[in-house]
């Protein structure tokens, strides 16, 4: 049953007053002989007529009572009139049955007629209100459980069609809403297209053309200002909204009343809106406004994630396609630079075996040495620049060991700073980091044959005698590096403790006694780790320049070993700087290691 109106309810009651004042006006009429009565039986009443005549108005204009439940009021005043009017002339009837008269029994029955509809109306509005109490906690609930059941889409799913599909029927299924649907806005055209819908056919969500353009009637309404704006549009009677003329014609075809537009606001745009509707006016209280606001944003972040995770997608899609390239490549140098070159290292043994003293064979040598090496490090570097993802805990002095002890360190000793501790990396990358920096440090901080050409000092410089021609590239010179330690194997320990320094641990190759031409030094730090020499250092000006691919200044060097030792270190997602030693030498920090997988004994 269609329930009355407050406008129906409300005039009904007005007029019902306005009528009891005119007989109580005539009754004033009558006994104005009678001073004494006309207050009593007359005026009174007036002005209660009065009064019931004044809240019918009120109710008319839904100022006085909840406009939903303005029929209880109606019906609350017709049910006092009625059972005063009742018990007051079955009181004359039964004084008539006795034989007994009754004076002014007319004026009697319409005063209790008069008080019955004041006490209707006082127990009708309070019990339109205690409904309207009622109906807020009851829809409150609904809107909790219907946003709760929406969220858990929002979560759950993990495509944005899903998503959008989800919510709409969600949002549906409870009592609250007739209808909803979700239009995807595309900033480069500046409209709104529906994506989803529920309750609506094809025809009418498309027939909602909407644009963010305030110069143009369609974007003019609620939805072009949710886009601009970014803030919930509730409308509470559409055909009193001026901006939603131009779908008029086509909400009252479908029963919408009232709607509210939410945005679907994302951490930097705004992806969109939803629309919610219902056949009724006034549906959008301050409290649902507030929790379907919420709703719109949390759909929003929700979009903005699955925006990334399909940002990552493609980047890892991408990176794979590369990795691919980089295996394509790494597989013709491998084949087709190598076969050619043990073609050449082959007839070159074949000529030295034929030709017993000739000056330019050594030349050719060391030439196809460098190959092999620049081919060897071309496959490192593209291999190592990869994202790594098998990675364990890793014990750094076990590591830097294994690494010294397949590195070519005549003249060089390492040593450790106490306990360099364990990161989590990937065990045979870390031992590249290691056998380069190693490497480096060697032939440049060493005084062995292999660094003996006049312009061989690559990233760290030269020491020693080099230093006098004053090609002193990048590090500088310091002068003789200190002697310490003994003759121990290479990959033995020797082990001591300083007054004024941790624990120092140093390896030394066999025959070298008491001196070593550079010391490398390993050690933690707050964030990571570090690798020291004890060479001539890398100017400031150079510390960015020496992890540049191919850049170096030795004519044997290859200018890659820097360069893999950054990549490696980034595929970690670490930095890795240059800066200067405790002895003036060059100092190779590897930081924001995660500080949870870094352990150390204090």
């Amino acid at each position: 049953m269609e329930r009355v109106s407050a406008r129906v309810s409300g005039t009904v009651i007005a007029v019902g007053g306005l009528a009891l004042a005119v007989a109580h006006l005539q009754s004033t009429v009558r006994l104005q002989a009678f001073p004494t009565l006309v207050v009593v039986e007359a005026v009174v009443p007036l002005a209660l007529a009065l009064i019931v005549a004044g809240v019918g108005g009120l109710l008319r204009e839904e100022r006085l009572a909840p406009a939903p439940f303005a029929d209880r009021v109606l019906g609350w005043t017709v049910v006092g009139t009625a059972a005063l009017v009742v018990a007051v002339g079955w009181l004359f009837v039964d004084a008539t049955f006795r034989g007994q008269a009754v004076p002014g029994a007319g004026r009697t029955v319409l005063n209790a007629a008069t008080l019955g509809a004041v006490v209707g109306l006082v127990v009708g509005i309070y019990d339109a209100r205690e409904q309207r109490q009622r109906q807020r906690a009851m829809q409150l609930t609904r809107i909790n459980d219907t946003l709760r059941i929406a969220t858990q889409a929002v979560v759950n799913a993990t495509e944005r069609d899903e998503l959008e599909a989800v919510v709409c029927r969600r949002l549906t299924e409870s009592d609250i809403y007739d209808s909803a649907w979700i239009g995807r806005y595309h900033p480069d055209a500046g409209t709104v297209r529906p994506s989803a819908w529920t309750g609506h056919d094809e025809e009418y969500v498309h027939s909602m053309e909407v644009t963010a353009d305030p110069d143009e009637p369609a974007g003019r309404g609620p939805g072009g200002e949710a886009i601009r704006t970014g803030e919930i549009q509730p409308v509470q009677d559409v055909f009193a909204e001026p901006t939603l003329e131009p779908w008029w014609d086509v909400l009252a075809a479908k029963d919408v009343e009232s709607l509210a537009v939410v945005p679907l606001v994302g951490s930097e745009r705004v992806h969109g809106f939803l629309s919610v509707d219902a056949n009724r006016v006034n549906v959008f209280d301050t409290r649902e406004r507030e929790a379907l606001s919420e709703l719109g944003e949390s759909i929003g972040h929700a979009i903005d994630s699955m925006e990334a995770r399909e940002k990552l997608a493609r980047r890892e899609r991408e990176l794979a396609r590369q990795n691919q390239r980089l295996d394509e490549f790494a597989s013709v140098v491998s084949h087709d630079l190598r076969n050619p070159l043990n073609v050449a290292v082959g007839n070159l043994e074949l000529a030295q075996a034929s030709v017993d003293d000739d000056d330019h064979l050594p030349r050719v040598v060391d030439a196809l040495d460098r190959m092999d090496e620049l081919i060897d490090d071309l496959l490192t570097l593209a291999r190592s620049g990869r994202t790594v993802d098998d990675v364990q805990p890793v014990d750094l002095r076990s590591v830097a060991e294994g690494a010294w002890a397949t590195t070519d360190t005549e003249g060089a000793r390492l040593r450790f700073d106490g306990d360099p501790g364990t990161v989590r990396a990937d065990r045979s990358r870390l031992t590249q980091v290691f056998e380069n920096l190693f490497r480096n440090a060697v032939e440049h901080g060493s005084t062995s044959p292999r660094s003996q050409a006049p312009e061989d000092s690559v990233e760290h410089g030269s020491t020693d005698n080099r230093t006098q021609s004053g090609d002193s590239v990048e590090h500088g010179s310091t002068g003789d590096p200190p002697a310490t330690g003994g003759g121990v194997e290479r990959g033995s320990p020797d082990a001591s403790t300083t007054a004024d320094g941790p624990e120092m641990v140093d390896f030394l190759r066999s025959g070298q006694e008491d001196a070593a031409d550079v010391t490398i030094t390993v050690g933690r730090t707050e964030s990571g780790f570090y690798v020291e020499d004890d060479g001539p250092g890398i100017p400031e000006s150079a510390r960015e320049q020496v992890f540049e691919t191919g850049y170096s200044t030795a004519a044997a060097g290859t200018g890659f070993g820097l360069n893999i030792v950054r990549t490696i270190a980034e595929a970690h997602g670490w930095r890795v700087a240059v800066t200067e030693g405790s002895t003036g030498g060059a100092r190779f920090e590897f930081t924001t290691v995660d500080a949870e997988a870094t352990t150390r004994d204090h």
